[in-house]
């Protein structure tokens, strides 16, 4: 009889513990801060792009865990790498939140060689702050359009899509992007809000896709990635996929929206560095 009380003791102290530990890991360790993702993508590409850097940002929710000093620290940490190009890919104010001064000031000192980039996340649709506030700070919208970025007269081409929240059929939303690779062959980055739209394009036309929305899953499992997603995302719980020839990467992102908890999953933002094959 002693031994099986002694049992059921061990085993209500360890779910105590558990209990405790994935309670401070959600609420107040992983929830908390950020850090970053370095990436290295070997890639078919010329000597001039040899070295690349680009940082992508997303899913901010300012004025739920991101505050005024953090957000702040995010654009301290962005400068140090000395970013070539920096996409913002969706999502940048929690609610109601319009502290929009403050917030424009501070992303206006993001510091990059050849721009700053966004598309709209489903919390920025039709939001009129959102885009005044990217446009004050320097920020260029890519939604449904390209852009062709030169460096030494060379160019790569950059294409988003705008959040599933705006109606406009997938593929005409790329028509303009898919006639220029038609016809050419420049190295090509594709970024979206919704991982879910990639499975709606033709993807092998880019070399590169960045995402948001699902943060990677607010509850992370080691091997099977995120189990918590959005209903419309649930297939997108890790961080990379390859899809064909495409590399698809989605971003954990920096803030929170709603609870804030995660668990086994840290805010980040990632820094991809093009290396030659």
């Amino acid at each position: 009889m002693k031994k099986k009380l002694r049992l059921w003791v061990k085993i209500v102290i360890a779910l105590v513990v558990i209990t405790t530990l994935i309670i401070l890991d959600g609420f107040f360790i992983n929830s908390h801060g950020f850090k970053v993702n370095e990436i290295a993508l070997y890639e078919n590409i010329s000597d001039k792009y040899n070295g690349l850097k680009i940082v992508q940002i997303s899913d901010i929710y300012y004025g739920n865990t991101v505050n005024k000093d953090e957000l702040k620290r995010i654009v301290k940490n962005i400068n140090l790498i000395k970013p070539d190009i920096v996409f913002f890919t969706g999502d940048l104010m929690y609610k109601d939140n319009k502290d929009s001064t403050d917030v424009a000031n501070i992303l206006s000192k993001i510091n990059t060689e050849l721009g700053k980039y966004y598309i709209t996340g489903d919390n920025d649709y039709n939001d009129d702050t959102v885009n005044d506030i990217l446009n004050k700070s320097g920020f260029n919208s890519l939604d449904n359009k390209y852009e062709l970025i030169y460096k030494d007269k060379e160019p790569i081409l950059i294409s988003g899509i705008s959040t599933k929240k705006d109606k406009t059929n997938i593929e005409d939303k790329l028509k303009d992007t898919y006639e220029y690779l038609n016809n050419n062959s420049n190295y090509s980055i594709l970024i979206m809000h919704e991982p879910n739209n990639i499975d709606k394009i033709d993807y092998d036309k880019f070399n590169l896709i960045l995402a948001g929305h699902t943060k990677g899953g607010v509850v992370r499992i080691p091997l099977l990635g995120g189990i918590i997603l959005p209903e419309d995302n649930y297939l997108y719980g890790k961080n990379y996929y390859k899809k064909k020839n495409t590399k698809v990467y989605i971003s954990n992102g920096l803030g929170n929206d709603e609870v804030n908890f995660r668990l086994l999953n840290k805010p980040s933002f990632n820094f991809f560095r093009l290396r030659k094959k």
